[in-house]
């Protein structure tokens, strides 16, 4: 295996790694939130609690000055992708506020390679070719039988709760673009660093607004160190390092891991299992997504 194979099957690990981490925490954030834990509160404790880790690391891996030395135009692109982190991770927990964890983890990882594809065309990057037209409507009918409810009836926040998963599948494209335009010289570490401790003042000020609501139970306090510390320390370190390495939408495609794990989960310890069309869906947007992938 020569080298350049060997660094890509490396960050195609990390993404997998990462989404894994990522599953796991979407089924944790659905057992919190149903605890008492409010969606913000949760937001900056997974930020919050990582954060710490993060910059040991970043002290004993940086060097020092780097912050000093970059471009205030690079400054502002990395605490912009942490605004987008806190507010895409808020969304999120809103959305499975509404409807659990499995829906809104698909909707916000899936449609983000969509997103990130649209925004390149609109943008002047890439051609709106006949592939590329191929691959976004196979991911809007797949998007489309996500988003039909199990039920006959439709159920209470339902709406709501779809409109939090979109904003969240957007704020995601924007953190994917962000990472994968770091500056070069910025190791993942640091940047991660940066943009995390943005992310935790705009999750901070969001969370006090909304009113801060923490657990009540030893296990739930667990939960919520987890999703700070491996879920999104280890999580977003891993995706930053291969989100360098892949294209914006094989970084996202390999995230794609997350919504398996997150469904499973939740099929499996909350009974909350998805109709044969919403497994349709999925199986669409993943088709969807490898094919945006292929023909890059």
């Amino acid at each position: 295996m020569n080298k350049t194979t060997s660094s890509a099957a490396l960050a195609w690990g990390g993404v997998w790694a990462a989404g894994a981490l990522w599953g796991i925490g979407a089924w944790l954030a659905q057992w919190l939130i149903e605890g008492g834990v409010s969606p913000w509160t949760l937001a900056l404790a997974r930020f919050g609690f990582g954060l710490p880790l993060l910059w040991w690391w970043h002290w004993r891996r940086s060097p020092a000055g780097l912050w000093q030395r970059l471009p205030w135009a690079q400054r502002g692109g990395i605490l912009a992708t942490g605004a987008a982190m806190a507010l895409n991770v808020g969304c999120w927990f809103a959305g499975i506020a509404h409807l659990g964890a499995a829906v809104p983890t698909v909707v916000s990882i899936c449609c983000a390679p969509v997103l990130v594809a649209a925004m390149a065309v609109l943008r002047g990057h890439e051609r709106l070719t006949v592939a590329l037209t191929v691959g976004l409507a196979l991911a809007l009918v797949g998007v489309g039988l996500l988003v039909m409810p199990a039920q006959t009836q439709m159920p209470t926040g339902w709406a709501v709760g779809l409109a939090w998963s979109f904003a969240s599948a957007f704020l995601y494209a924007l953190v994917v673009m962000g990472n994968a335009r770091m500056p070069a010289e910025v190791p993942a570490v640091a940047a991660s660093a940066w943009s995390m401790t943005m992310a935790t003042a705009c999750a901070a000020v969001l969370a006090v607004a909304a009113g801060l609501a923490w657990p009540v139970t030893a296990g739930r306090w667990l939960g919520l160190v987890y999703t700070g510390v491996l879920a999104t320390s280890a999580g977003y370190l891993l995706f930053a390092w291969a989100a360098r390495r892949l294209t914006p939408t094989a970084t996202v495609v390999g995230t794609l891991v997350e919504p398996l794990v997150a469904a499973l989960l939740a099929a499996w310890l909350s009974g909350e299992a998805m109709a044969p069309r919403q497994w349709l869906g999925s199986a669409l947007l993943g088709l969807a997504m490898v094919w945006l992938v292929r023909r890059r």
